[in-house]
């Protein structure tokens, strides 16, 4: 696929609503490629700390009972409307994966990281999804966190239930997703200190002069001086954003 037509299926992705999708779901070799882009993702040392739980359309009936039996559990007066509603999450899509997070203790890489490495697998999945002609939405919530629940899906103690995948069919486009603010991004990038005229602090003199245009944004983790200082003494080391 060219580079451009790449960024354009990567910048027209957005999670769809499980109400959208609809059959035909992912064949098998397309559900085993999804699972493989999601295998791409960084692993610092090979750990895979996550893993899927697919629910195929025999034991739909189950995880159905499950969900409902959760809903009542945290509102024993829900509705039948609310019931019916939890019990469709589990058989609406044609495709419905559980993401579990299982870090483990490693000399080399912290639990942070593996945290960062599952949650970029399942990013690689969703948008896999969408470059093989799907909607696919991950979905967490209160349920997630149901002891009952996870222990009806296997899960062991140290992992963590982080939501559930549905993928199918678009029956309905949704909007396009909402533009972000690239800006919102941009906040680690630093040409020097900000110091006011006439500071003379070593970090001053390290960074130089300003190279920053006017009106530039800029944020930085070195030290904001304070006027007429000479020394590093009561120069404040903090991330601070400054407008030129």
């Amino acid at each position: 696929m060219p580079a451009t037509a790449t960024l354009t299926t990567l910048l027209s992705r957005r999670s769809v609503s499980p109400k959208r999708l609809t059959h035909p779901g992912p064949t098998r070799a397309e559900l085993d490629s999804i699972f493989d882009v999601g295998l791409r993702a960084p692993d610092h040392c090979g750990l895979l700390p996550w893993r899927v739980i697919e629910f195929d359309e025999r034991c739909r009936g189950a995880l159905a009972d499950l969900f409902e039996a959760e809903k009542l559990r945290r509102d024993p007066l829900a509705s039948q409307e609310d019931r019916d509603r939890a019990r469709e999450h589990a058989t609406r899509s044609p495709v419905v994966l559980a993401f579990v997070v299982r870090p483990v203790r490693h000399p080399l890489v912290p639990v942070y990281e593996q945290w960062l490495s599952a949650g970029a697998a399942l990013g690689n999945m969703l948008m896999a999804a969408h470059a093989s002609g799907y909607g696919a939405i991950i979905l967490s919530g209160e349920r997630c966190h149901d002891g009952l629940l996870r222990a009806a899906l296997g899960l062991t103690e140290g992992e963590t239930l982080a939501g559930f995948i549905s993928i199918g069919t678009v029956s309905k486009a949704p909007s396009p997703a909402a533009p972000k603010s690239r800006d919102r991004a941009k906040r680690l990038v630093t040409t020097g200190c900000h110091r006011p005229p006439g500071c003379r602090c070593k970090a001053a003199r390290l960074a130089g002069p300003g190279t920053a245009p006017q009106g530039a944004r800029i944020w930085t983790s070195n030290v904001r001086c304070e006027p007429g200082r000479t020394s590093d003494q009561g120069c404040i080391t903090q991330p601070v954003a400054v407008t030129r």
